[in-house]
């Protein structure tokens, strides 16, 4: 069963109202910092889902595909130690290591010795993992990047003025691990 737009909307407020309506057993609570984080949350978990939907459709995971994607975005030649990787793409270490066997196992990406530290490694996009993320982020770009860049350029404005003072002053806020 598909659902319209205006449809989805109305779910939204209803989901909304329910939320902030909730919050008055907690008057100890900002109801706008509950809803923003609220919405945030929900959008975390749609991208995810719709980067795991995507991932899954080229027999990968997410993990695999961000990696991919990190070193695409590194640009030419394609290719970085695991700590840059790991800043790149907000994993630890270990976390790197299991997925970089399996692309490497389908022929995506190479290791070698880093020559300038003998001690680490260097993890190359191969022509075919570059085909095969080339494929995904000019093909299969999921419904929320349509409606991201399809937004007006007002929308996009206010987007990209208030998202990454937002994402600073959560980073600040949240401590290290």
């Amino acid at each position: 069963m598909t659902t319209s737009a205006g449809s989805n909307a109305t779910d939204h407020e209803r989901q909304r109202e329910s939320l902030t309506g909730g919050l008055e057993v907690w008057p100890q609570l900002d109801p706008f910092a509950a809803t923003v984080r609220w919405q945030l949350l929900q959008l975390g978990q749609l991208v995810q889902a719709s980067v795991d939907r995507v991932a899954a459709a080229n027999g990968l995971t997410h993990a695999e595909v961000a990696i991919l994607g990190a070193l695409k975005r590194i640009g030419p030649p394609f290719e970085a130690s695991p700590s840059r990787l790991q800043n790149a793409h907000w994993v630890t270490l270990p976390g790197l290591t299991k997925p970089i066997a399996r692309l490497e196992a389908l022929g995506l990406v190479t290791r070698r010795i880093n020559p300038a530290d003998r001690r680490a490694a260097i993890v190359a996009l191969t022509p075919e993992g570059n085909r095969k993320m080339t494929d995904i982020i000019e093909n299969q770009a999921p419904p929320e990047y349509w409606a991201i860049a399809d937004l007006p350029p007002e929308r996009r404005a206010a987007i990209e003025a208030v998202l990454p003072d937002l994402l600073g002053m959560i980073l600040a806020a949240v401590p290290e691990e």
